[in-house]
Order: structure tokens, then sequence, then C-alpha cells
């Protein structure tokens, strides 16, 4: 027979075990990939497409359209802007989130009027290109 104690003590096991057990199944669960439709899309239309979009001086002048994922993938006049998989290898996020710490004098950073993109804009983007950098 089971005294108080060895009693409490089981009961206590027991509840640390299933809340710590939740804690670790909610940690190990990969937050959803972010979609180009969804979530990456919405923040190149409330910060790039008014000059990167059709008509805009940005693409008109380095030929980058972001108000669609095919404007996107076909890159600009320097070239490719989205490297899928490789978001530190991809222009587009040197020029919205490396250049802006850059001492660099003439490092393009994007957009150039008012404040750098959010953290977790930033991060959205950069997950997107790290899963692929699909239309989805």
């Amino acid at each position: 027979m089971k005294t108080k104690w060895q009693r409490a003590s089981i009961a206590l096991t027991a509840s640390l075990t299933a809340v710590f057990g939740l804690a670790l199944a909610h940690a190990a669960t990969p937050e959803p990939a972010p979609t180009f439709q969804k979530q990456v899309l919405p923040i190149f239309q409330a910060h790039c497409v008014m000059c990167h979009g059709p008509g805009g001086v940005g693409n008109a002048s380095a030929g980058l359209d972001l108000s669609t994922f095919h404007g996107l993938k076909s890159g600009s006049t320097g070239g490719v802007a989205v490297i899928p998989y490789h978001p530190e290898r991809s222009m587009l996020m040197r020029v919205m989130k490396t250049n802006w710490t850059s001492t660099e004098k003439n490092a393009i950073r994007m957009p150039p009027m008012g404040t750098q993109l959010s953290p977790a804009d930033l991060d959205t983007i950069s997950r997107w290109i790290k899963q692929g950098a699909k239309n989805n």
C-alpha cells in the first residue's frame, strides 16, 4: 500500500511529465512555411510595390516588379533577386536587411524612404526564400 507522500509524489511526477511533454511537443512543432500569396506578397504590397510595381520608379529604373510572383522571379537589371533556399545569398534580402547595417557609403537600402522592414516581416520573407521561394 502506498503512503500519502508516495501517491502525492506519483501525482506530481505525472503532472510535470504531462506539462513538460506538452511544452516540448509545442516547441518541436515547426512553424508553417510562409506562402507567397498570404504572407510575402502583402508585405511587398505594403512596403515595396509603390515603387517596384507597374509604373513605379523602381520598376522603371531597376526593372524589378514585386507586385507579382512572376515579376519577382524575373529579377532586375542587376540580376536575380531571390535565390531559392538561400536568403543569405539573395539580393532581395541584402538590400532589405544586410545593407541596413553596412557602413558602405553606396550600399543600397530598401525601402529607401522611411525605416527598415520589421524583424517579423524580414523573417517571413527569409523563411519563404529558405523554403524554396515557391509560388504558393
